[in-house]
């Protein structure tokens, strides 16, 4: 909550209202020209149908279906009904499902004896003892590869295939949480373990690491490969063209042009970011336990627990009367 949620749902409203059916796909005025529709659109006939094969949909939605988060540990957990499970096998362990596919998911029956022991393993960790009394700060990053962030051309975003992700900045603390949740909850992994399919995208040897860690753990973000960031965007489209362009290369001009579109809807969001970037900062407020959707979202209204930190590191606090009576002073103890 705070600062990081008001930029981060300021990217998706950005790239919801850019990516409406029948915005143009002229970066310079694709946010002011998407003012005027509806979220879903007019008809469009002749050159318009071209333009809207070429301009991508937004399926995140961080007002109304999704949650904006930081993920500690995203993976398929064996805590469904044995029959639903096995109706939907074929869509386990892959982030990038459809919009329909996120719905199915959350439609899909639990366990509750499996649910009551999984949350218990997170209720049995000492948090206090984990983050040994560290500070959990939450900050915007420029991404690795783009290590200035005192550069005045630096983009505090990431765009990576279909997703659009504004890198969090990997603290002790965060990692030392991700690395506690893996080894409490990998026993609950789903078998067999499916890799997600961008990985085979990587070069090596990240792409051979990330395979074992996610046939391992479940997911190849963990452990070395932890990369905490927020969601903003989804894009199926980016996928489906970028798979057609290989086999058709006039359709890399659509490709292009949908990264350009994006990049310019996230410059825009840069640059108000990039004014407040010195003094937004949140903390770490709790962990919790929800399911996942579309492009690895947190559906809204999906959370099974939570567990505040105030509430759970179990802080002695000491209270004493100062010397004008109506002064109070506390102490951690």
């Amino acid at each position: 909550q705070g600062c990081l949620e008001y930029y981060a749902l300021l990217a998706n409203r950005l790239l919801r209202e850019a990516s409406r059916p029948g915005a143009t796909t002229l970066p310079s005025s694709s946010s002011s020209s998407s003012q005027s529709n509806t979220e879903t659109g007019a008809d469009q006939t002749g050159k318009d149908e071209e333009e809207e094969v070429s301009q991508p949909s937004e399926h995140v939605d961080l007002f109304m279906r999704h949650t904006p988060h930081v993920t500690l540990y995203l993976a398929d957990f064996d805590l469904e009904v044995e029959e639903e499970a096995a109706d939907d096998t074929d869509a386990n362990g892959d982030a990038g499902r459809t919009a329909n596919d996120s719905i199915d998911q959350a439609a899909r029956a639990l366990n509750l004896t499996k649910v009551a022991a999984f949350k218990d393993a997170i209720a049995s960790l000492n948090f206090t003892e984990i983050i040994s009394g560290w500070n959990c700060p939450l900050t915007f990053s420029v991404p690795e590869e783009d290590r200035n962030p005192n550069s005045p051309s630096s983009s505090f975003y990431k765009i990576n295939g279909a997703y659009v992700m504004l890198p969090i900045s990997n603290t002790p603390c965060l990692q030392t949480l991700s690395t506690a949740l893996l080894h409490a909850l990998s026993s609950y992994l789903t078998h067999p373990i499916v890799v997600p399919s961008w990985v085979a995208s990587l070069t090596e040897p990240v792409r051979s690491a990330s395979i074992f860690r996610s046939r391992t753990y479940g997911s190849p973000n963990v452990l070395e490969g932890f990369d905490p960031h927020v969601t903003v965007g989804f894009d199926e489209t980016v996928v489906r063209v970028s798979g057609a362009a290989q086999d058709n290369d006039a359709d890399s001009s659509s490709e292009r042009s949908n990264l350009l579109w994006r990049v310019d809807t996230m410059e825009e969001w840069n640059e108000a970011y990039r004014q407040e970037r010195g003094t937004c900062m949140d903390e770490v407020q709790g962990i919790a336990l929800g399911k996942t959707g579309v492009g690895g979202t947190v559906l809204a209204g999906s959370r099974m627990g939570y567990w505040k930190f105030e509430e759970t590191k179990k802080v002695d606090v000491s209270v004493s009367q100062g010397a004008h009576g109506n002064d109070f002073y506390a102490a951690v103890d």
